[in-house]
């Protein structure tokens, strides 16, 4: 049973890693999409309907957890 607790309790810490690296993907796409972008090729930022998804709920748990 107290294996089962240890477990337990690391899902919280695996969560905010995955969220602060699928954050971090994003700001990363963003980027370099704003850096290989000038005014006479502009280059948008698309994110599919899914993505956009899990980048809010990734947001929100870290911002859950920063406050």
């Amino acid at each position: 049973m107290d294996m089962l607790n240890e477990m337990l309790n690391k899902v919280p810490n695996i969560l905010l890693i995955m969220s602060i690296l699928n954050i971090v993907r994003h700001l990363y796409y963003f980027i370099q999409a704003w850096v290989k972008s000038d005014s006479e090729n502009p280059e948008k930022y698309k994110v599919s309907t899914v993505s956009l998804w899990i980048l809010s709920i990734s947001i929100a748990y870290f911002l859950t957890f920063w406050f």
